[in-house]
């Protein structure tokens, strides 16, 4: 199984970044002289930047995010100027969670979160389809038997 994450993301991160700048030409806007030349560079240098953000770096960003999931382990990969690589093995894999938050429910979509020994895998903005498919692929399918550190009635093993 191999996907991309939902491309609501995107537009969840372009509203973000038009919210922050908005919030900032409105403080450079309040607090500062109207008309002067620093008041000029800070509003031009925020709307070059927003520029950046929405048509550049959040869009490849978008295309840098991807998960996998094959017999042996899950991967999701994410990142654009600092790229991370978090792969599980399916054999040490605890639980496996659905996240679904006020705004996966208005975009149709869910976070999963993968929890193994010694490291936590969360995959934002998947399809509700492919978070349940993930889901179903990652719940291990048989369930211990008898318990690993202590005996049926209690005492340790050696």
């Amino acid at each position: 199984m191999e996907g991309k994450i939902s491309k609501k993301a995107l537009a969840v991160w372009e509203l973000a970044a038009l919210l922050a700048a908005a919030v900032l030409a409105a403080a450079i806007w309040l607090l500062l002289p109207d008309g002067s030349f620093f008041w000029y560079l800070l509003l031009w240098l925020t709307g070059f930047f927003l520029v950046l953000c929405e048509f550049l770096y959040l869009p490849l960003r978008y295309e840098n995010e991807l998960y996998c999931s094959n017999e042996d382990y899950v991967e999701y990969q994410r990142g654009l100027i600092i790229f991370a690589r978090t792969r599980i093995l399916k054999r040490s894999v605890l639980y496996v969670s659905v996240v679904r938050t006020p705004l996966s429910l208005l975009l149709n979509t869910r976070t999963v979160v993968v929890c193994s020994m010694g490291a936590r895998m969360a995959i934002p903005f998947l399809p509700v389809k492919d978070a349940e498919a993930l889901l179903s692929d990652l719940t291990p399918h048989s369930p211990a038997l008898q318990p690993r550190i202590f005996d049926r009635k209690g005492r340790r093993h050696a």
